[in-house]
């Protein structure tokens, strides 16, 4: 994953003259400005010795159904192996993070079922009809037609459905919901957060993977247009520099054709 990121960011930052701005938690920056280098040659790319006549548009619209493609296209596989690696390491990420995720759904779900009682929480709900101890602000989705997801969010996140949980069978309806402990409860939440983190990587890396197509797109169109000028030169520099008021470290990276 820290490939993935590293990759990203330096062929993000090819725009003539584009930089980006990195912002690392670090320590104070007691020297400003890094000299700027030029890569060793062997570094520097597949430089072209005259113009390929190809098209920019096609490179981008390559690069954009397949990150690299338009580089592929360009001559130019080195870069093109980047972005393809960018591309299948975030999908990897993706299906892995989405698996344990969705299983940990199951297991959360199946714990629920185990340990939740809709009866237990409905003889409560009488019970509260009657007395209102309790101000019932959600309502319950049906577990067959209604909205699942959030059936089994709503009886762990909400102290209205305390009751339903088998650890607090004996706690009599008249003790407020609020003030009612349940250790499986507090387990189950625990249980459904771990399933969302993943998920939520999941959703995440899919916008990184957009972010390296768009990023793929237009290096594409760019080189195509170094081509066409003949500039065959391809340097990388980073510079660092203090952020006003915060002395941490600003490095910024830039790549000019």
């Amino acid at each position: 994953m820290r490939f993935c990121i590293a990759a990203l960011v330096i062929t993000l930052s090819t725009p003539i003259g584009a930089q980006m701005c990195i912002q690392p938690f670090g320590a104070p920056v007691r020297q400003a400005g890094l000299r700027r280098q030029a890569l060793p040659s062997s570094l520097q790319g597949e430089a072209p010795r005259e113009s390929s006549g190809k098209s920019g548009k096609v490179a981008a619209l390559l690069s954009l159904a397949l990150p690299g493609a338009g580089e592929l296209y360009l001559g130019v596989p080195k870069r093109a192996a980047i972005f393809l690696s960018v591309e299948a390491v975030t999908w990897l990420s993706y299906f892995r993070w989405r698996s344990k995720g969705n299983d940990l759904k199951a297991d959360f779900r199946a714990y629920a079922d185990q340990h939740w009682n809709e009866t237990r929480y409905r003889e409560w709900q009488v019970y509260n009809a009657v007395h209102h101890l309790f101000n019932e602000t959600e309502h319950l989705p049906d577990k067959v037609t209604g909205d699942i997801q959030q059936y089994y969010e709503m009886i762990g996140k909400y102290d209205q459905f305390v009751f339903g949980w088998d650890d607090v069978a004996n706690v009599q309806f008249s003790v407020v919901n609020d003030q009612v402990s349940s250790p499986t409860r507090t387990d189950y939440e625990g249980q459904r957060n771990d399933s969302n983190r993943f998920l939520k990587r999941a959703s995440t890396i899919v916008g990184l993977s957009v972010l390296n197509r768009i990023g793929s797109a237009i290096h594409a169109s760019l080189y195509a247009k170094s081509l066409e000028s003949g500039s065959r030169a391809v340097r990388l520099w980073v510079r660092l520099q203090p952020i006003p008021n915060r002395g941490l470290a600003a490095a910024k990276l830039g790549t000019s054709f």
